[in-house]
């Protein structure tokens, strides 16, 4: 998520060009925290996401702050949070205003990381004055922030989140078009190596979150510390072996951060939504009537 690309002509060409380090999670992880929310929903929520999105499900948008990017170049800094490695946890005044950041906006940006931003577009997201558009822009960066937040390389700015980090993952250094790197591993090369599929990994998911009786917790500030304490356990340094060993150990990370970001999502959702019965329910059946 750290690196800029040129604008591609068609959506396709970008997709292949991008490389796995750039894309929280992948395109699969943020699906899968989705689809983990998506069931959670209250009948307030539903009604309100419907009467913004129509019957488009969360996994059909939790790409898109991904997809935009090149675009909106403003909204570099919003995918993550660059906790120093060795701090005790997240400072908003040092994590959050950039000045030297060289993305559009920072100057002026007092709330350029991700643990501001979900703060921001919750509350544009409950706020029935702001306009359909602003709410359906809140409601896909919601969707995708979360999902960056609880991935552990999102939240530490050593060798920006890892992608300074050179690795050999499962005995290759080229990971597709690119050299493998640790932030490209968390991203993507561990939830590949489990070989399941995006609905497999939702069923898996469920019986952890079954299992170990997991439910919401905490704020976005609390999530990004959580996952810059994964980060620094999981730290590699520059070259090192990611193997068997490695993924077995932070295979359990992966899935308790992408199952507690399911339900977290669901939590922000519903309360995003809880008081909109009224308005909400009656633009959403307008939109079926229609």
């Amino acid at each position: 998520m750290r690196r800029s690309l040129t604008l591609s002509a068609a959506v396709v060409a970008l997709t292949l060009l991008i490389p796995s380090t750039l894309v929280g999670w992948g395109h699969e992880g943020h699906e899968i925290v989705a689809s983990l929310a998506q069931t959670r929903l209250t009948e307030n929520a539903k009604n309100g996401i419907r009467s913004l999105i129509g019957d488009a499900s969360l996994a059909s948008i939790s790409n898109w702050a991904d997809d935009v990017r090149p675009d909106r170049d403003e909204t570099y800094n919003w995918h993550f949070v660059d906790i120093p490695k060795n701090a005790s946890g997240f400072s908003d005044e040092r994590d959050c205003f950039l000045l030297n950041s060289r993305h559009k906006g920072a100057a002026t940006d007092h709330q350029n990381c991700v643990v501001d931003r979900i703060e921001l577009f919750k509350k544009v997201l409950s706020d029935t004055n702001a306009s359909r558009d602003d709410r359906i822009e809140a409601l896909k960066f919601l969707v995708h922030f979360v999902g960056d937040v609880h991935q552990p390389m999102h939240a530490i700015g050593e060798a920006a989140g890892g992608n300074g980090v050179a690795v050999t993952q499962f005995g290759s250094t080229e990971c597709g078009r690119h050299s493998c790197n640790l932030h490209g591993a968390w991203d993507t090369g561990l939830i590949e190596h489990t070989g399941m599929a995006r609905d497999a990994y939702v069923a898996h998911l469920e019986k952890l979150i079954s299992d170990e009786h997991l439910t919401a917790s905490g704020n976005p500030e609390d999530w990004a510390n959580e996952s810059h304490r994964d980060a620094q356990s999981a730290w590699l340094p520059d070259g090192a072996q990611l193997d068997e060993s490695y993924y077995q150990k932070e295979i359990k990370v992966v899935d308790r951060r992408l199952a507690l970001a399911g339900l977290r999502l669901a939590a922000v959702l519903n309360e995003a939504f809880a008081h909109m019965q009224h308005k909400d329910s009656h633009a959403a059946s307008y939109l079926m009537e229609r």
